[in-house]
């Protein structure tokens, strides 16, 4: 399901819209008969391999239906290896990031991180920051917008970092779309480093002193799925790697699997690699608020020894996950980044407890506003649009791109949930897509009608 977060001065035109998803259509008819022509072979090729020996045949014909179609590429997709991983410095511009993190440690600069407020952002500030502090930056400070501010770099934020001594900042899962806030940065003297893996917009970079996302064309790093986090963590490699300590980057897997899995990427190649040894990791994690956290949610019976066996994507995106965005959606989830840092059982304790009680709060609103927008639906008929609008000033920003997720599993068509901030003037919404219709090519054909928005 494809996620796009954008703030919007009028609806789009449901005409241009149709064209899209009629496109689209006959893009995915072609692309599915591409596949039909060229499986035909399909069935030789799987009893043909060495591994139906100790493979299961079917196995093999679903690897194969996925694109997995060599014997090396089945073994390294059944048997997940870290050093399977690629060379992170395949990714642009990644010399020159660890250079420029490296020199702002030694000159004890003042650096500051610019993350998300969802749980791949909060993840990769996190992990960033905990990095930074063991690799010997003594300066080290994180920001996390509010959703009032909306989603990515602000100029008033990026003003009050300045004012607070900032040398640089390195933002993690945003960035890559913020041309004028960039420029603003730079106007004032503050260096930016920028990680994200969001779409670039019309292939263009902002005037960051380095860019670092997996959706470069000119990356050698062939994978291009990777979540911010994971992305944010190949810089992290480089840097123990640099001081000879690269195993000890491992530690960081298992807020690695969490953002991965809870920002809903394919779980294929390097994603699948950090997911499978993140949530092993999860059993003996050694973040003391991570630790507290599960032993609350999975009602283990001690909090210093983990007695849940085994983790799988579900416990991480129905049941971790939630309660970690229940912080951006209805506080802040600079709370969440708090926990994950902290080494004070009581300060814990109450993040915790107020994180739960915030989880359940947004789970109340969160029915209430779909049942509102399935009645809107069910009287306006909008199930017969292409695209299912809807939009209100009831509606709470926070909950409302689950809102669109929901619409989507039940009516099978994009979904575009809007409050509408009457006394500023503007809307905000979410969107959510359907495997054939990019609804973030959508937007980008009509820049004019928007403030800002992104995604993937």
């Amino acid at each position: 399901m494809r996620k796009t977060k954008w703030a919007a001065k009028i609806i789009p035109n449901p005409r241009q819209e149709r064209e899209y998803i009629e496109r689209d259509n006959k893009q995915n008819v072609d692309d599915r008969t591409k596949k039909i022509k060229q499986s035909g072979n399909k069935k030789q090729i799987v009893e043909g391999s060495n591994l139906n020996s100790f493979i299961d045949s079917d196995i093999l014909k679903i690897l194969y239906s996925r694109g997995i179609t060599s014997e090396k590429e089945v073994i390294k997709f059944l048997n997940p290896k870290m050093e399977n991983i690629q060379n992170p410095y395949g990714l642009q511009d990644m010399e020159k990031t660890v250079l420029e993190i490296e020199r702002a440690i030694e000159e004890k600069k003042n650096i500051w991180i610019f993350g998300d407020y969802d749980v791949d952002g909060i993840t990769s500030t996190s992990i960033l920051y905990m990095a930074l502090k063991e690799l010997g930056a003594e300066n080290v400070n994180y920001y996390i917008p509010i959703r009032d501010e909306g989603y990515g770099l602000n100029n008033e934020a990026l003003k009050k970092i300045k004012e607070s001594g900032a040398d640089l900042v390195i933002t993690v899962d945003c960035g890559i779309t913020a041309f004028p806030e960039v420029e603003f940065a730079n106007s004032i003297n503050l260096p930016i480093i920028i990680t994200d893996h969001h779409n670039l917009h019309g292939g263009k970079l902002p005037s960051a002193i380095a860019v670092v996302n997996p959706k470069r064309p000119e990356n050698k790093f062939s994978f291009e799925f990777l979540a911010g986090v994971g992305t944010i963590f190949m810089v992290i490699l480089c840097l123990y790697e640099r001081i000879g300590k690269k195993v000890k980057a491992y530690k960081y897997l298992d807020l690695v699997a969490i953002g991965t899995v809870a920002d809903i990427v394919p779980l294929v190649q390097e994603n699948r690699i950090l997911t499978k040894f993140g949530l092993e990791q999860l059993n003996r994690s050694k973040n003391k608020g991570l630790r507290f956290l599960l032993y609350k949610l999975f009602n283990t019976q001690n909090s210093d020894f983990n007695e849940k066996t085994e983790y799988n994507s579900y416990d991480v995106g129905f049941v971790i996950a939630p309660v970690f965005n229940a912080a951006g959606r209805l506080k802040d989830a600079k709370m969440v980044v708090k926990l994950l840092i902290s080494d004070n059982d009581r300060e814990i304790e109450i993040i915790v407890k107020e994180l739960i009680n915030k989880n359940f709060e947004r789970k109340e609103l969160q029915n209430e506003i779909v049942e509102k927008v399935e009645k809107h639906i069910e009287e306006s008929d909008l199930k017969e649009d292409y695209v299912i609008v809807d939009y209100s000033p009831e509606y709470h920003h926070g909950v409302i791109g689950i809102a669109a997720s929901k619409i989507v599993d039940k009516y099978y068509k994009p979904a575009i949930i809007i409050e509408v901030k009457e006394d500023e003037g503007i809307a905000v919404g979410s969107c959510r897509s359907i495997g054939n219709f990019n609804i973030l090519e959508a937007l980008q054909s009509m820049p004019e009608l928007f403030l800002k928005f992104g995604g993937h």
